[in-house]
């Protein structure tokens, strides 16, 4: 099943808000978050493009 761009653009928005929020209480946790959420982004999509 593919990811339409709406979906995808969906996740990405709904990641970086929660980043966001998270930054306000520590800036720490907010980075670490923002790395993890990237690196499953690009596993996931790596996973999509292997799959094809």
């Amino acid at each position: 099943m593919d990811m339409s761009n709406k979906t995808e653009g969906i996740i990405a928005i709904f990641a970086a808000f929660f980043v966001l929020l998270s930054a306000m209480l520590d800036p720490k946790i907010s980075a670490g978050l923002a790395i993890v959420f990237l690196v499953l982004l690009a596993a996931y999509k790596l996973y999509q493009s292997k799959r094809k």
